[in-house]
């Protein structure tokens, strides 16, 4: 895009030259002709760069609710186990597939971010990243928002000691241990991150 958006500049600046002698010269319809034909490739080629990020978020989009599912198996998984049942807890897999997703969602942004700065040095009329570029930005901030926000999980939940004999109840005083574990690798450290811990407090039933 940027080579064929380069090239189109070039020539524009060259040949678009606009006047009264210049419009009956057969030389200069004929570039015109050309420059509108480079044009229009160039607008073809934006719009098939576009529906190409549309369809990787509507891919995204289904693979973020496949990993809810299995994000909500899990849980069911460390509920069981937290009462003394068994069940695999393994995170492995569920990280791996959501620092790839986080990783391509990021790649998108990075995409869409150099578009709109191929925008700012050229548009025109009917300009398709002009209408489309801030609706994919939109809907990609949103994926990766719902994404961070489901990929941070407690990996480590209080257990029963008895198992099986009495229910998971935790005492006012008493010490128990909890992890936290954010499921997308992320690879830049300049970002700091935190989090607050908040007890919901339950009075159970006598």
């Amino acid at each position: 895009l940027e080579d064929l958006q380069d090239a189109f500049d070039f020539c524009y600046k060259v040949h678009y030259q606009p006047g009264q002698d210049r419009n009956r010269n057969p030389e200069y319809i004929q570039e015109l002709q050309t420059l509108q034909a480079k044009l229009q490739n160039l607008d073809r080629q934006r719009r098939e760069v576009l529906a190409q990020m549309q369809q990787l978020l509507g891919r995204s989009e289904t693979l973020q609710e496949l990993l809810q599912q299995e994000l909500g198996d899990w849980r069911l998984r460390q509920q069981r186990q937290c009462l003394g049942g068994p069940g695999d807890t393994n995170l492995r897999s569920l990280e791996t597939w959501f620092t790839e997703l986080g990783q391509g969602l990021f790649q998108l942004r990075q995409l869409l971010r150099a578009l709109s700065d191929l925008r700012q040095k050229v548009t025109y009329e009917r300009d398709p990243l002009v209408a489309e570029t801030p609706l994919l930005e939109q809907r990609l901030q949103e994926q990766l928002t719902h994404l961070l926000k489901s990929a941070f999980v407690v990996e480590q939940q209080p257990s029963t000691p008895n198992a099986g004999k009495r229910p998971l109840v935790l005492r006012t005083g008493s010490k128990f241990s909890s992890r936290a574990r954010l499921l997308v690798r992320l690879h830049d450290r300049n970002h700091r991150m935190e989090a607050k811990i908040h007890i919901d407090r339950w009075d159970p039933p006598r």
